[in-house]
C-alpha cells in the first residue's frame, strides 16, 4: 500500500513539473512574440571610391569677338554664319580703295626720301674730301653731315608710314583670328564700318571647358581629410577624371580632366571656381550648355557606411540606434560626412567597426528596449576569434 502510494506521489510531482515546463516554454515564447523584430547590419571598415556631383555650364575652349581694324564700307562677307572656319579665312571684305591711295602715297614719299638721301650722301662725300684738302671750312662739313643724317631719318619716317599704310591696307581683309565656329554677322554688308566695330564672333568647340564651382566648406573639408590621411589621392593625377551628364541623366561617352583650379574665393557665393577640359569631336557638348560634372578618382580609406535610412535627426543632430550584447537598443549620436554612389552616409565619428546598427522599425523602438535582431543575408556580422 505505501509502495503504491509512493508512486502516486512521484506521477504528481512529475506532472506538476511537466505543467510548469510548459506553462514557462509558452511565457517564453509569449515575451519573445512581442520583441519588435528589426534588421541590423554590422559596420566595418571599407575603402570606398568618392564621386562629387556639381552644377555645370560648358564654355567654349576659346571664344574670340572679330571686329574691324580700319574704318569703311563693308563689301562682301566670305562666310555662312555658324559653319567651321580656319585661322586665316578671310571673312570679310572693307572697301580698299581709300587704304590703297594712301599706300601708294606713302611709297611715293618713300621713294622721294630716298633720292634725298642719296642726293645728301653724295653731297657728304664730296664736302668731307673737299675738307681733308682744307679747302672747305669746319662749318660746311657739319652742315652736310647733319643733312645726311637728316634725310637717313627722314628715309626711315616714310618707310614706317608705308608700313603702317599697307597694314590698313591688308585689315581691310578681315581674316579668322582662330579656328571654330563663328557665330552671326553683327553688319550686314553696305554698312558703314568703324575701326573696332564687331563684326561677328567665333568659338572652338573642341576640346570644350566645363566650368563648375565647389563651395568653400567642402574644398576645405577634402582638404583637411586629404591632410589627415582619410582620402587616398591616386598616385597617377591623371586617375582623377571627369564625366559629365546631360540634364536627361544620359553620361557623355569621353572623360575629361580638371586643369584648373581658381586661387580665390568669390566673395559673392562664397565658391572656388573650377574647370575641366573635355574633348568634343563630334560636337555635343555646347558653349553655355548646362550639366552635371561628376569627379572621380578619389578613394575613402577605412569608411564606415550607414544606409540613408538608418539616419535619424534630433536635438542634438543626426543619430543611429545600435543594438549591445544583450540586443538592448542605445542611441548614438554620429557626424555624417560625404555620401557614397550608393546613397549611404560614411560616418566620420560617433561609431566604430563592429558596432550594430539598426536600419528597420525605427518607429517602433525607443532606447532600453530589447529588439529580436535579424541580419541581411549580404550583411552578416563578422565573426572574430578570441584568444
Amino acid at each position: 500500500m505505501c509502495k503504491i502510494k509512493s508512486m502516486f506521489v512521484a506521477a504528481v510531482v512529475v506532472l506538476s513539473l511537466c505543467a510548469c515546463k510548459e506553462k514557462t516554454d509558452q511565457q517564453g515564447a509569449k515575451a519573445m512574440s512581442s520583441l519588435v523584430s528589426v534588421d541590423v547590419i554590422e559596420v566595418q571598415p571599407e575603402d570606398v571610391p568618392l564621386s562629387f556631383e556639381f552644377s555645370a555650364r560648358a564654355q567654349g575652349y576659346k571664344e574670340t569677338e572679330v571686329r574691324a581694324r580700319v574704318s569703311g564700307i563693308l563689301l562682301k562677307k566670305n562666310y555662312v554664319e555658324g559653319a567651321e572656319v580656319k585661322e586665316g579665312d578671310v571673312l570679310f571684305e572693307i572697301d580698299p580703295k581709300e587704304y590703297a591711295a594712301k599706300l601708294n602715297n606713302a611709297k611715293a614719299s618713300l621713294a622721294q626720301a630716298k633720292a634725298q638721301l642719296r642726293r645728301a650722301e653724295t653731297e657728304w662725300a664730296r664736302v668731307e674730301k673737299l675738307f681733308k684738302q682744307r679747302v672747305v671750312s669746319e662749318k660746311s662739313r657739319d652742315d652736310a653731315l647733319a643733312e645726311l643724317e637728316s634725310q637717313r631719318a627722314a628715309v626711315m619716317m616714310a618707310e614706317s608710314n608705308v608700313e603702317t599704310a599697307q597694314l590698313n591696307f591688308d585689315y581691310t581683309k578681315v581674316t579668322a583670328p582662330i579656328s571654330g565656329v563663328t557665330g552671326m554677322e553683327a553688319q550686314s554688308e553696305g554698312s558703314l564700318i568703324s575701326a573696332t566695330g564687331l563684326l561677328t564672333n567665333i568659338t572652338q568647340r573642341d576640346p570644350i571647358y566645363v566650368i563648375f564651382s565647389a563651395s568653400e566648406s567642402e574644398m576645405m573639408s577634402l582638404a583637411s581629410m586629404v591632410e589627415n590621411g582619410l582620402i587616398r589621392n591616386p598616385e597617377n593625377k591623371s586617375e582623377i577624371i571627369a564625366k559629365v551628364k546631360f540634364s536627361n541623366d544620359t553620361v557623355y561617352p569621353l572623360p575629361g580632366k580638371i586643369n584648373f583650379i581658381n586661387s580665390g574665393i568669390d566673395e559673392g557665393t562664397g565658391t572656388i571656381k573650377l574647370r575641366a577640359e573635355f574633348p568634343n569631336p563630334k560636337r555635343q557638348l555646347w558653349p553655355g550648355q548646362f550639366l552635371r560634372l561628376v569627379m572621380e578618382g578619389l578613394t575613402r580609406v577605412n569608411a564606415l557606411i550607414v544606409p540613408q535610412e538608418a539616419i535619424m535627426q534630433g536635438a542634438n543632430g543626426s543619430y543611429v540606434y545600435v543594438i549591445n550584447e544583450q540586443n538592448m537598443v542605445e542611441s548614438v549620436n554620429i557626424q555624417t560626412g560625404l555620401m557614397t554612389k550608393e546613397g549611404g552616409w560614411i560616418v566620420d565619428s560617433g561609431l566604430k567597426a563592429g558596432d550594430r546598427v539598426i536600419v528597420t522599425n525605427l518607429m517602433k523602438i525607443r532606447p532600453g528596449m530589447t529588439v529580436d535582431p535579424h541580419f541581411p543575408k549580404n550583411r552578416q556580422p563578422v565573426e572574430t576569434v578570441e584568444d
